[in-house]
């Protein structure tokens, strides 16, 4: 607002008052407007939070829908270092006696034995893994063992090399197959020729040469094998150490040649976690739309949604929703929640009696993750309903920004039409003071003229 401090100097009337009183009588209405948009951002804020509450709640609600994240069944191992096991939803229970013959390795050979320094020409290296088409590695003339196995690996042909030094300065190439496993054996040849004349070999040797080998010279060569185990008394193969497919829903990793006796069945912690988890998520749904809906009838003031209809309908629908039996338990022998001891509360909250549920489960497990899927699935779907555009709290956003909108552009009309009013005030205030100055003047004029003639 502009400074009107001037006016009223040739009145000698406190017009800079007047139009003070004026203008603020023409803001009253934006006055209230401004109320109404900061209940209406309160308003927004809140529900901003509530929809952050219900997709915790939905989150919670969707691990009881879906069995691959609500994980059920657990697996233990009566030896963990002979095997361990976990179990994923889709896992049958029951007890099985695991006896590992033999763990997966990866095919090791060595190249022959050549002084150090020793070059070779140029050539090529065909190296095949698992009878696929050979990979050639071109092999630079003068290359050393150690460049030669550089070359090797850059061509990244599913073998790793590595030279190793002796104490009297020989060298040996190490050549280690990428991946365990019988179908990823490797072969390898050479075209390329050290300086010495002799041919750069590797040798690629069965289990008999194996052993023939170590007896001879100590080194620990391997060829490539599958992992073996006996799940009772039936004989399974697998390429690594984990065996996947063996048994539907449980995975086993073996450590050690042993025996072990894994036990699957129906994993009670989890359950209760993910009922807590639900639990709490509601909880905290109610706890907010309850806090925020207060009224104080002593000091007749209520909270931000006191009064507001969505918020009460979210508690309501989600209690419908809590007592009505979804159509897959039509029949069922657990068909609500008190059954697997979540009830209400006096205070309108959730309340999980842990050891009822751990009884249940422990008596009808199958039972128990029933009621959890299909509750689930109705408060994920309700939730989703709330929070679309078209849903109560959806819905109730849009407006209430809509409202802000509203409120925003009226402000602004008004602000306009102060602007206007002041501008048309303060004309014809400055019109009245020069006028009355000029009347002044007159008058002291005219007794100036009177007093002269007096005399």
């Amino acid at each position: 607002m502009a400074s009107v401090s001037s006016l009223g100097i040739g009145t000698g009337v406190d017009l800079q008052t007047m139009l003070t009183k004026i203008l603020a009588a023409e803001r009253a209405p934006i006055t209230r407007i401004d109320a109404q948009i900061s209940s209406a951002k309160s308003k927004i804020s809140v529900y901003g939070t509530l929809n952050s509450k219900l997709d915790s709640l939905k989150t919670a609600a969707e691990t009881w829908q879906f069995p691959s994240r609500l994980s059920a069944m657990g697996a233990t191992s009566s030896d963990t270092k002979v095997l361990t096991a976990s179990a994923s939803f889709n896992a049958a229970g029951g007890s099985y006696t695991m006896e590992v013959t033999q763990l997966a390795s990866a095919q090791k050979s060595y190249s022959d034995t050549y002084a150090a320094g020793t070059t070779f020409s140029a050539g090529n290296i065909e190296i095949s893994v698992g009878g696929e088409s050979p990979v050639n590695v071109a092999i630079d003339a003068g290359s050393t063992l150690a460049q030669v196995s550089a070359q090797i690996n850059s061509a990244k042909a599913g073998i790793t090399a590595t030279v190793v030094t002796t104490g009297d300065g020989s060298q040996r190439m190490i050549l280690t197959g990428d991946k365990p496993g019988a179908s990823n054996s490797f072969t390898l040849t050479s075209t390329a020729v050290p300086s010495s004349g002799q041919p750069l070999a590797v040798t690629v040797m069965n289990d008999a040469d194996i052993a023939i080998a170590n007896a001879a010279d100590g080194l620990m060569r391997s060829s490539a094998k599958d992992a073996t185990m006996k799940i009772d008394g039936i004989e399974v193969t697998s390429s690594t150490n984990t065996f996947s497919t063996a048994i539907q829903g449980l995975t086993l990793t073996a450590t050690s040649v042993g025996t072990s006796n894994i036990t699957v069945k129906t994993d009670t912690a989890k359950i209760t976690a993910a009922a807590q988890a639900f639990v709490d998520g509601y909880n905290e749904v109610a706890k907010l739309i309850k806090s925020n809906s207060s009224y104080d009838a002593a000091t007749k003031t209520g909270q931000v949604l006191s009064g507001d209809s969505a918020a009460r309908s979210v508690m309501s629908v989600l209690g419908s929703v809590r007592t009505t039996v979804p159509a897959e338990l039509s029949g069922a022998t657990l068909t609500a929640l008190h059954q697997i001891g979540i009830t209400i509360q006096q205070s309108g909250e959730l309340k999980l009696d842990t050891a009822k549920l751990e009884k249940v489960v422990g008596e009808t497990p199958t039972d128990v993750t029933n009621v959890m899927q299909a509750f689930g699935k109705e408060f994920a779907n309700t939730i989703t309903n709330l929070q679309s555009n078209s849903g109560t709290i959806g819905n109730r956003i849009s407006s209430l920004n809509d409202s802000v909108s509203r409120f925003n552009i009226s402000k602004e009309n008004m602000e306009a039409r102060i602007s206007l009013v002041e501008k048309r005030y303060r004309a014809q205030f400055t019109a009245l003071d020069k006028y009355v100055n000029s009347m002044q003047t007159t008058s002291g004029y005219l007794g100036q003229q009177l007093a002269m003639f007096t005399k």
